[in-house]
């Protein structure tokens, strides 16, 4: 005799969240992404010197994940000017000197451990929270879980009105 699967409350809920969270994410990604690469585009910043140093061939930063790069006073300059554009777009985070996208991603990358570690309490599944997963098992393990969930979870509408969110039009 074959039991069916019969999720949690809080088990369904765990999977709304991780969601909401990856839509929150969606949303914040390009309003992020385009205006750090207006930033970039009109200020023309050079990679810091010590970097050339170090074997790094020179050139002018334009893409968002070489702003390590960036000598401590462009840096300081870019973030400034990341600041501004974040609260021009109304985009909130938890402290003044956050970035909206890495917050976002954050609490995406919480719910996505929240779900797998509620995933491996169900019996025959413990080995799934052990941590110890690949990027690619991770991702997985993530896409089965939603889809063994998604008969239960409320669809976009519902979780986002249950939260007091009005969808963008």
């Amino acid at each position: 005799m074959t039991q069916s699967f019969q999720p949690s409350p809080e088990l369904v809920a765990i999977g709304e969240s991780l969601l909401l969270a990856t839509a929150h994410e969606d949303y914040v990604r390009p309003i992020v992404e385009r205006y750090e690469e207006k930033i970039l585009e009109a200020s023309q910043f050079r990679i810091d010197p010590h970097w050339i140093e170090h074997g790094v061939a020179d050139q002018i930063i334009l893409d968002r994940k070489k702003t390590m790069l960036l000598s401590s006073q462009d840096a300081k300059t870019f973030f400034a000017a990341t600041f501004k554009a974040r609260d021009e777009a109304g985009l909130k985070v938890s402290r003044p000197d956050n970035c909206p996208l890495l917050e976002a991603e954050n609490l995406r990358i919480a719910a996505e451990n929240i779900l797998i570690s509620e995933i491996g309490k169900l019996p025959g599944l413990e080995k799934l929270a052990s941590g110890i997963l690949t990027l690619d098992q991770r991702k997985r393990v993530i896409d089965l879980a939603l889809r063994l969930l998604a008969p239960f979870m409320s669809n976009t509408e519902q979780i986002l009105s249950r939260h007091g969110i009005t969808k963008p039009q």
